[in-house]
């Protein structure tokens, strides 16, 4: 099946290619094509461009595929969550594929985990972009660093750096195809990748390029702001004394700019103050941050070495904790930040630091929504049983970029440990723009931190990007077993349209009740941009008829079963529509529109579903699904269609056309959304 797939994508791309080279010459004299890729970062640009972190993309995807448990999961607490059983999408490559699409996108985030971290027995890892093999090495060999750059620390890390997982997060963009796969003897992973509208923009990745500047500004994260230089910035430096329940601003700008540096230095930086003292910031008079100061440093349980790339604190000889971050944080008008102190006992001694530069571009690229405003959700309390906790639920648009996660809770006995923090069993669940389906569904806690074993002997570590700061057992305010951890996602980072839910389990199907307490980072905008489309129900003869709705060997299948995720007891009946051969119907659409999204539900008990996609009869790409899960078998997915065959146009036709070779199309509903932004 992939051998199919990837046949028909040569003959995609090479009619794509005649089609744009016929439009070009034919319209030299009218109103050029509309190709431009957005504000996305790409590759290395992620890196070395954060100044332009808070610009937003409406025509990118952030995608996982993993080894979560296909069935959920029982509900006996004694038991592991069994998320290494989701196994090979197919045999290909090395030997085990793990991941494939077809399309524009980037390969962002790779890891796995087996043996307490030991990978050897994986073998060979192979990753192949637009029919080149970029990388063909022994995992172990690739973590170890034994490639050299830009496959070095900390892109790369090891068990030992990572404790108990291993993970590959150099940034591969590909224009046309992708596949990772790996030997054998496949246990834990998740591969998080992103899928772009269009190829434009995008060069395929490289290893031939080093990348030594990225990996010097990533080696000194948490000692110096990572973002280009400016000497334009302007310092306000203020010492403040805080009495119980008072609050001081310690910065103010006006006009249009950004903060680009925070600093604070606590004299006494003890556990009840990190966590009562909060820090505020107002962008145009609105309160986007509001967060205990501690976890918004990274630093959730108390003082210690946080080495991230956007966040750091360091204890001092004297005592006393420096604090700084380096979050991009734009605003139109006017900024505001302040120090609430909501513990009983006063601060004599603050120093603060806040640079703030004054930038025209932010004001019209906040008001387009272009850009989004910093914005930091905090809260805590305990858990309930059954449900994820949420790090952030938003709605307008937007990008998800990172949490710092405070766990406060007890060990049970299983039947696989006498002591297990079992909450760690809990695996994240990212759902966007209204689809049922989460488009991340992670295997476990500790491997969203991309450590693994419960973080293997309990081993702090603070890389760049991911990081266990502190681990208390019985101590230090801690009554059983309390954990800190971050994680940054600035190249994987969750674009949403909408709407954004980003939660996480505590324990297999949330069955134990830790204290959480979490800061989401995010860019939002409170505008969406997609404008409410069409429906088409390929079982309802009305809406054939209304749609133009043709699939002419298609038959009806009853389907009774469950989404996956964090409602997957509750079944959904309904009729599919499977074929093999060429779908058509049309669909409005705003004229105003910058793209679409195509949303299928479908019956995914069979992996790799694929169908050449074109609309008006104009060549768009291959829509695949290379997942599969028998268990619970309805899926939401989302084809993105760009703007340069949609721009202008009320009405379109939309062609499905299924890859020979592969397993039939189906689809019980497809709704079709406009892109605005």
């Amino acid at each position: 099946m992939p051998a199919a797939i990837r046949a028909w994508c040569a003959v995609v791309a090479a009619l794509s290619l005649g089609i744009a080279g016929i439009a070009a010459a034919t319209t030299a004299s009218a109103e050029p094509i509309i190709t431009a890729p957005g504000d996305r970062a790409i590759g290395w640009d992620i890196y070395r461009r954060l100044d332009r972190l808070p610009y937003l993309s409406a025509d990118t995807q952030s995608l996982q595929v993993s080894s979560f448990d296909r069935s959920g999961g029982d509900f006996d607490i004694s038991t592991g969550n069994k998320n290494g059983s989701g196994g090979c999408l197919a045999s290909g490559g090395a030997g085990c594929v793990i991941a494939e699409d077809r399309g524009a996108g980037e390969v962002d985030s790779i890891w796995f985990t087996r043996d307490g971290g030991n990978v050897r027995a994986i073998g060979t890892i192979r990753i192949e972009l637009d029919g080149q093999t970029v990388l063909d090495a022994p995992l172990q060999a690739v973590v170890d660093g034994a490639l050299g750059a830009p496959f070095a620390w900390p892109l790369v890390a090891n068990a030992a750096q990572s404790p108990g997982g291993v993970y590959i997060k150099v940034p591969m963009p590909y224009r046309q195809s992708m596949r990772i796969s790996v030997a054998s003897h496949l246990e834990y992973y998740h591969v998080d990748y992103r899928r772009f509208s269009t190829a434009v923009g995008v060069s395929t990745f490289s290893p031939s390029d080093p990348a030594l500047d990225v990996l010097a500004t990533l080696r000194a994260a948490g000692t110096t702001d990572p973002k280009p230089a400016t000497t334009q910035a302007a310092h306000g430096n203020r010492v403040v004394e805080l009495h119980p329940g008072a609050a001081v601003t310690l910065a103010e700008s006006a006009g249009s700019g950004t903060i680009s540096e925070l600093r604070l230095q606590l004299p006494e930086p003890t556990d009840p103050l990190l966590s009562g003292l909060r820090l505020q910031i107002e962008f145009d008079g609105q309160t986007m941050v509001d967060s205990p100061v501690g976890e918004f440093f990274g630093a959730g349980l108390g003082a210690n070495n946080v080495r991230s790339l956007m966040f750091a604190t360091s204890p001092q000889p004297d005592g006393s904790l420096s604090l700084s971050a380096w979050w991009p944080m734009p605003f139109a008008r006017t900024a505001r930040v302040t120090l609430v102190n909501t513990t009983t006992d006063a601060v004599p001694r603050i120093d603060s630091d806040v640079a703030t530069t004054a930038d025209p571009q932010w004001a019209p690229a906040l008001a387009s929504g272009r850009a989004g405003y910093f914005t930091a959700r905090s809260h805590a309390g305990p858990t309930a049983l059954g449900q994820d906790w949420v790090f952030a639920e938003e709605h307008g648009h937007g990008k998800f970029v990172g949490v710092s996660h405070t766990i406060r809770g007890s060990r049970i006995r299983t039947s696989f440990s006498d002591d297990a923090p079992y909450f760690l069993e809990g695996a994240e669940r990212v759902y966007t723009d209204g689809a049922l389906s989460p488009q991340w569904y992670g295997t476990g806690t500790e491997d969203f931190y991309e450590g693994g074993w419960y973080f293997k002997d309990g081993k702090h570590f603070s890389d760049p990007l991911t990081g266990q700061p502190d681990q208390r057992t019985a101590s230090g305010g801690c009554a059983d077993y309390c954990v800190a951890v971050y994680r940054l996602m600035l190249a994987e980072a969750i674009d949403y349209h909408s709407a954004l839910q980003f939660g996480i389990e505590h324990g297999k199907r949330d069955m134990v009740q830790p204290d959480y307490s979490s800061t989401a980072f995010l860019y939002t905008h409170p505008d969406d941009t997609i404008a409410l489309g069409d429906d088409v129900n390929p079982t309802d003869p009305v809406s054939r008829l209304l749609h133009g709705y043709r699939d002419d060997d298609a038959t009806d299948q009853l389907l009774v079963s469950q989404y996956e995720g964090n409602d997957d007891t509750r079944p959904v009946i309904g009729l599919v529509r499977a074929t093999g051969a060429r779908v058509t119907f049309d669909v409005a659409v705003a004229p105003d529109n910058r793209g679409l999204l195509l949303r299928r539900t479908s019956d995914q008990a069979t992996g790799y579903q694929a169908a050449a996609v074109a609309i008006d009869g104009t060549p768009a790409g291959i829509w695949l699904q290379a997942r599969s899960n028998a268990f619970h078998r309805w899926l939401d997915d989302t084809y993105l269609v760009p703007e340069s065959l949609t721009a202008g146009k009320g009405r379109v036709t939309v062609a499905l056309t299924p890859i020979p070779g592969t397993p039939p199309w189906t689809a019980s509903r497809y709704h079709v959304d406009a892109v605005t932004g």
